[in-house]
């Protein structure tokens, strides 16, 4: 710690929980963390090709373990109350749950012993099936009795019952492609806080089954470890856990991983091989073929078009020695190449030798690829108040660095590793202290980095400095999001540092808005109504309170000159008034606090009340009410439409949804208005920006 003579620079030590990479940078997730989300969820499903088709239950429409119900039966795990019934909101008896389980056994490849009896004096009224399940589950340690000579089997299966014997179930079964060894698995969230009265093998079986995203919580924050197990919430416990097997359904099925495909990338494909009994075929070949637009991928005698390309092996469409096995598992793992299409379908089938595919009679399993587009840059931001300029000594600062697409939405890429160039001062900018943190996005594609600085004894003129340079690699950009525009990727520092100071709050900041973007001129009555709000804030981007802003206005009918209003304790000042015209307008809106100054646009728009004809340039568009404000010099126009108009994209006609798919700021709209009836036939004609 340095620490000079008073009045001069003390640097007492930021307060930390974890340092990486520079003194001053915490973690925004301490080293020990608690993520909140699963770190190993199964990358493929057993729930998919044919267990993912109706079973037939009356009772099970509209719940949300319906699907998970479905494919239960499918893999003959349960049979139902009845035919047609499944019965999902009563209560699991602990008979039932062996009969459960030790049918789950077979298709995640668990070999279950001859039933040996245990001793249990109080099963005899069960069935033969329900005491050799419950004999044969004791035998492999995954459901126990609950004495030596008791099972008590028409007790309800608790919520941390049913977890401790999914974790056993899980140790017991063969992991299964895309899932995970349980026994893999070192929990790093503890996240529910109602388990302090479980033991710890308990809890630790809870925790790791949250990381596999084989259990949630009932809320975020509890488990509810006493509460009894429904049907239905069975069937959710036990898909889930199927996932992390080899259990995969009868025939052929394929599946791309849950994690997101981008574009010019692999995807890796599974594709399984199941008997009728759920059981693996060896050396099985199957076709793999794909198409962008699945339309054009068969002509009208189902056979295969040049639209339709090999995914795997030399031919598309045609069973020959190149096409890709199954393992040992009954398992392909095939890589396939997207493009950068919005989506691809993925066909994979079985045939004799030299068979070609024919989309009429030929079995095929299916999965449609949905294609992201993929990261072009890294955003940075903060956590700051919109209008801070400086942070308070002992304030800390939050950045997040997210992977972002060209359309600028996060792109939850995880991996992508990337540098932060950290410069600190802290003698009021002398000299820099210079070090690196190296991170990597997680599977939000996103990162955090907390800074903060602490002087307890600081002086007036103290000032502690962060600047922050990105570098990141594979062509990807850094924008600067930040609330003052301090992360530069040159290498330099003439970019604005973030400043940590003792001084007192000043008025630094106003910014006006008005509530609407724009609204309809009137001369009726009083006229139309307009609103401006003033929002004051400090250099912290705190709220100056109790401030008189006075407002002025370039339309001499909008808001009165001189007029004043005070900030509340939000620091916000609201100014409502009357506008009496007919006219459109752009009205320029001025506020005043002393020095500090701001404006604000308001769009008066003004009807069409009969024929009229001209261009303008699009401001503002509103589809939800077939609106469009154009500007054309001073004018300004509120223009409607409808799908009876002639809408034109240039010179092609186009259909409403096209025309407002198309329409945005900055674009030139033509209009030949004939009469604003609602029947009346206008032209309009859009011209990109």
């Amino acid at each position: 710690m340095l620490q000079e003579a008073k009045g001069r620079w003390r640097w007492i030590g930021p307060i930390l929980l974890a340092v990486v990479g520079s003194l001053l940078a915490v973690p925004a997730v301490p080293v020990a963390a608690r993520s909140g989300h699963a770190d190993h969820p199964a990358r493929y499903s057993a729930c998919v090709g044919a267990a993912t088709k109706s079973f037939g239950f009356d009772d099970t429409e509209g719940n949300f373990a319906a699907a998970a119900i479905d494919c239960l039966a499918h893999y003959r795990i349960t049979k139902g109350t009845s035919a047609t019934s499944y019965s999902p909101g009563e209560v699991i008896p602990r008979w039932q749950m062996a009969l459960f389980l030790a049918r789950a056994t077979g298709p995640t490849g668990i070999t279950l012993p001859p039933p040996v009896a245990r001793g249990y004096t109080d099963i005899a009224r069960l069935s033969p099936d329900a005491r050799g399940a419950i004999h044969q589950l004791a035998q492999l340690g995954i459901m126990l009795g609950t004495s030596a000579t008791t099972f008590d089997p028409y007790a309800p299966v608790t919520r941390v019952q049913m977890a401790v014997l999914l974790a056993r179930f899980l140790d017991a079964a063969p992991t299964g492609p895309g899932g995970t060894d349980i026994e893999d698995v070192e929990p790093d969230d503890n996240v529910f806080r109602d388990l302090s009265g479980v033991p710890f093998s308990t809890y630790q079986a809870i925790r790791r089954l949250y990381e596999l995203d084989v259990t949630e919580g009932t809320s975020a924050s509890t488990f509810s470890p006493a509460a009894p197990v429904s049907r239905a919430q069975m069937a959710a416990f036990i898909t889930r856990m199927l996932a992390h097997t080899n259990a995969r359904p009868s025939g052929v099925s394929v599946q791309t991983p849950k994690e997101d495909v981008f574009a010019n990338s692999d995807a890796l494909l599974l594709v399984s091989v199941r008997d009728p009994n759920h059981q693996p075929f060896f050396e099985a070949s199957v076709d793999i073929f794909t198409a962008a637009d699945p339309t054009k991928a068969f002509d009208k005698d189902g056979r295969c078009t040049e639209k339709a390309l090999a995914a795997a092996g030399a031919l598309a469409c045609v069973m020959d020695n190149s096409d890709p096995e199954t393992d040992a598992a009954g398992n392909a793992s095939v890589p396939v190449e997207v493009g950068d299409d919005d989506s691809v379908r993925i066909w994979a089938w079985r045939g004799e030798d030299g068979a070609a595919f024919d989309e009429n009679t030929s079995e095929a399993a299916t999965v449609d690829i949905e294609i992201r587009s993929d990261a072009t840059a890294l955003e940075v931001s903060d956590d700051l108040a919109p209008t801070a300029r400086k942070l308070r000594f002992g304030d800390a600062v939050t950045f997040t660095f997210q992977l972002i697409d060209r359309d600028g939405d996060p792109v939850p890429k995880p991996g992508v590793s990337f540098s932060i160039n950290v410069a600190e001062s802290r003698d009021n900018g002398r000299t820099f202290d210079r070090s690196v943190i190296t991170k990597e996005t997680g599977v939000d594609g996103a990162a955090q980095v907390t800074f903060l600085h602490s002087d307890p004894t600081a002086q007036p003129g103290d000032v502690a400095s962060l600047d922050l340079d990105v570098r990141i690699g594979n062509n990807l950009g850094v924008v600067d999001s930040t609330t003052i525009g301090m992360v530069d990727d040159d290498g330099t520092n003439d970019d604005p540092l973030l400043d940590w100071v003792d001084e007192r709050a000043e008025p630094t900041s106003l910014v006006l808005t008005v509530p609407r973007e724009y609204r309809v001129a009137s001369s009726q009555d009083t006229g139309a109504g307009g609103a401006v709000r003033a929002t004051l804030t400090d250099q912290f981007g705190g709220p100056v309170v109790r401030e008189q802003i006075s407002f002025r206005s370039s339309d001499p009918m909008g808001v009165p000159s001189g007029v004043r209003r005070a900030t509340n304790s939000s620091g916000v000042a609201t100014l409502h008034y009357l506008r009496d015209s007919a006219a459109g307008g752009v009205e320029r809106i001025t506020g005043q606090y002393e020095r500090v100054v701001a404006t604000v646009r308001q769009f008066w728009a003004g009807r069409v009340t009969g024929a009229a004809t001209g261009s303008g340039e699009v401001r503002v568009v509103n589809t939800d009410n077939n609106t469009v404000i154009v500007v054309a010099g001073r004018d300004v126009l509120l223009v409607a439409y409808d799908a009876n108009d002639h809408l034109y994209i240039g010179t092609e006609t186009v259909r409403i949804d096209g025309f407002e798919e198309a329409l945005s700021v900055g674009d030139t709209l033509a209009y030949e208005i004939s009469s604003t009836a609602e029947n009346a036939i206008n032209t309009f004609t859009l011209t990109d920006s």
